[in-house]
């Protein structure tokens, strides 16, 4: 290599390593507040914004190297630096503010509204186009070591994609500890938002793994808080493939949902676990007179709910319509200081329970599986739950406003043996479904409409040795379909229990006066093809007539 030419590759070189050591990211962003208030009196959503005179506060995250920041041009906003922070102020038109500086991450501060206090994000360099909407929450701050608060990168991962409309952030292995401060508020997640982790398998699985934890986790320390909050004006928010954890069961959520006056619609758990909390989705309003809120549209997908205490879906909000599908609780044991339910709707739209299950273990019983005050149109299929205090309780507090005869609630190809118990007017529809002898505990405000379901027929089938079935209890039998006898169990007839009317002739069975059968009750009819008319009992040489038992005979009409 020739020295003209080692000196003009050293030069190049050398002015390469000068321009990246000196180059310049850009910042930029909006005054935005991602905040979910509980003590509003008027609209406040999850994103709010403060004025453009609002002072901000650059600080350097690295003191190893000096400060360098300055403004972006052509922005509208105003930067100033003093040492090791600066202070700018948005546009006052777009709200949206910008500056240019060496290192990767920032911290912005700025006193935020009334319902927010002090706002604290971790602002990264705007990515290249090529990954603008995909964010991972350790280029946020965030560690995953399971002790490092990782609150503020969160917070700022969300915040940072509410600036764009929505994103997937990114959360790869690790445990990310939330609320380790006192001061702690949940974390409000923004409209359009995916939190995407990368395994769902719950801590302390039978896997027979050396490491117990979950690959990717967020756990919540303290009590008296929530993990996530949704807020008002919410919508299309989206977490899959992680676990959600809490240190503490007292009065715990892993989400909340809350609000007033603007609702908040379109939320789908996909593959999450929630671990431990006291309630694991709490959604409720806010107590404010002749105001109801509409938390709406949430899917439930192949989510499993361990060792809630109290409820695991807990929804306290009026009109909201619900779909688990694929889902599992694993409930601890019912005591009269955790009630260990699975799912509890207060005044409901719809609700669709599809291919899930429950339960709690032998010898020790978790709480009701779903606990309905009111609801729409609620159905559940496929769907199982043992070893529980109540399968279903329907109006448990006996208010005299529950109950709707206009909308059904359907059990199709479900099994259920602890107590059904309805305690209010209730059209219920139920097909092919496995039910232990003494299920049901209702009165006759229940309407029943049954085709195929099964009552311990069988008696070999496991809890139903030495039982009588009582079928719906002292419900009203609208219609239900019978069964031969089987089993040592005599045969049940079809019901039909209200007036009937035909459209069309009834054939009834033809049978000769000397086969008439014995022992039926008063009331049966058959046609005796044989019989002379108008004879009680029945004797053959006629040309046939209808047969009824009449005082515990066959008399020919």
């Amino acid at each position: 290599m020739s020295l003209k030419f080692r000196i003009f590759f050293l030069l190049t070189f050398a002015f390469f390593i000068a321009s990246n050591a000196f180059a310049q990211n850009k910042f930029e962003g909006y005054n935005i507040m991602v905040d979910a208030p509980d003590n509003q009196k008027a609209q406040a959503c999850a994103i709010r914004y403060v004025p453009p005179t609002t002072d901000i506060t650059i600080t350097d995250l690295d003191r190893s190297t000096p400060m360098k920041v300055s403004n972006c041009g052509g922005a509208g906003s105003s930067l100033t630096q003093a040492g090791a922070t600066a202070m700018m102020h948005a546009n006052p038109t777009t709200f949206k503010w910008c500056f240019q500086g060496e290192d990767k991450r920032y911290r912005i501060s700025f006193k935020g509204d009334q319902y927010a206090g002090a706002v604290v994000y971790d602002w990264i360099a705007t990515p290249d186009a090529k990954s603008l909407g995909n964010y991972n929450i350790r280029d946020f701050g965030a560690v995953g070591d399971g002790t490092t608060d990782d609150t503020i990168a969160i917070k700022s991962a969300l915040a940072f994609a509410a600036t764009h409309n929505g994103g997937i952030v990114q959360f790869p292995q690790g445990d990310y500890a939330v609320g380790n401060t006192p001061n702690y508020r949940p974390i409000a997640l923004p409209s359009g938002i995916t939190l995407q982790g990368i395994s769902s398998l719950q801590s302390a699985a039978s896997t027979n793994n050396v490491l117990q934890k979950s690959a990717s986790r967020i756990t919540l320390n303290g009590a008296n808080r929530a993990l996530f909050r949704i807020g008002e004006c919410t919508e299309r928010v989206t977490i899959r493939d992680i676990e959600l954890f809490a240190n503490s069961s007292e009065n715990t959520s892993g989400i909340e949902a809350v609000g007033a006056f603007s609702g908040a619609q379109g939320f789908v758990f996909e593959r999450v676990t929630f671990s431990k909390f006291h309630r694991g989705i709490n959604a409720h309003g806010l107590e404010i007179p002749n105001v109801y809120w509409q938390f709406d549209y949430i899917k439930i997908e192949h989510c499993r709910f361990i060792y809630i205490t109290d409820t695991a879906i807990y929804s306290d909000i009026s009109n909201s319509d619900w779909k688990i599908e694929g889902s599992l609780f694993i409930n601890p044991l019912r005591t009269p200081t955790q009630k260990a339910d699975s799912m509890y709707f207060r005044r409901a739209g719809g609700i669709l329970i599809e291919n899930t299950f429950g339960g709690g273990y032998h010898g020790a019983f978790g709480g009701t599986f779903l606990n309905i005050l009111d609801s729409g149109p609620t159905s559940l299929i496929s769907s199982q739950t043992e070893q529980m205090t109540n399968s279903i309780v329907y109006n448990e507090i006996d208010s005299p406003y529950a109950g709707d005869y206009s909308y059904p609630i359907t059990v199709v190809n479900s099994v259920f043996g602890a107590p059904i118990v309805f305690k209010a007017r209730r059209t219920f529809v139920s097909t092919g479904n496995l039910y232990l002898a003494d299920t049901f505990k209702a009165d006759a405000r229940l309407r029943i409409y049954s085709t195929g379901d099964r009552f311990c027929y069988d008696m070999g089938t496991l809890g139903c040795q030495g039982k009588t079935a009582n079928y719906f209890d002292g419900a009203t039998v609208v219609f239900m379909t019978g069964t031969p006898t089987e089993f040592g169990q005599k045969a049940l007839p079809t019901i039909f229990g209200t007036d009937v009317q035909f459209n069309a002739p009834v054939q009834m069975p033809s049978v000769q006066q000397n086969a008439l059968p014995t022992g039926k009750a008063n009331g049966s009819m058959v046609y005796c093809a044989n019989c002379r008319r108008n004879l009680t009992p029945c004797e053959a040489g006629g040309t046939g007539a209808p047969a009824m038992v009449v005082g515990n005979q066959w008399s020919c009409l």
